[in-house]
């Protein structure tokens, strides 16, 4: 069965962008360090969960090629934005319960990949459709900004799969909430 992750990047105060919803500070790293971490979780993914604000920081990228083609993905919104070439979007205002079981059908033998941003990712915590917490802190403090899971209350205590020291002093850790 499918498991639905989020699988983000964070500063090590816990924010994911800052109040501008820029990442320039995670974009100083580089990704060749996590390069093989990304492509093993990738390969393992059938369908993919993003909240519009996510949605809109793709639309602004410089010669915008879909990131994602030929998996499924649900943008949550309730306005109506562009489509990107050669996604295979649906864009969802319905129940994240709903949607969950709809994106796991379409995963098939693969996972769910909740993109982000952060509020998506709580609503699945919330609703206990979130099964794990994939989450490379990076060693940085940003100070303020879009925080990493802001739920609506405390879960029980997480069960950590796993860690991975990457190059630079970031580390990827594993938790499972379910």
């Amino acid at each position: 069965m499918a498991l639905t992750q989020y699988y983000v990047a964070s500063s090590i105060d816990g924010f994911i962008a800052d109040a501008d919803d820029n990442i320039e500070w995670l974009e100083q790293f580089g990704f060749a360090a996590f390069e093989d971490d990304y492509k093993a979780f990738y390969a393992g993914i059938g369908a993919i969960v993003m909240g519009a604000v996510t949605y809109e920081f793709l639309l602004k990228q410089p010669n915008l090629e879909w990131p994602y083609p030929g998996i499924p993905t649900w943008v949550l919104t309730h306005r109506r934005l562009p489509p990107i070439a050669g996604a295979e979007l649906v864009f969802w205002a319905g129940e994240i319960a709903q949607l969950d079981g709809v994106a796991r059908d379409a995963a098939g033998d693969r996972d769910v990949w909740v993109v982000g941003g952060g509020d998506v990712a709580a609503q699945f915590a919330d609703a206990g459709l979130l099964d794990e917490l994939r989450v490379t802190v990076m060693p940085i403090i940003v100070g303020s900004g879009k925080p990493l899971l802001p739920v609506a209350h405390a879960s029980a205590p997480l069960t950590l799969v796993s860690t991975t020291p990457f190059e630079g002093g970031a580390v990827g850790l594993v938790y499972r909430l379910s």
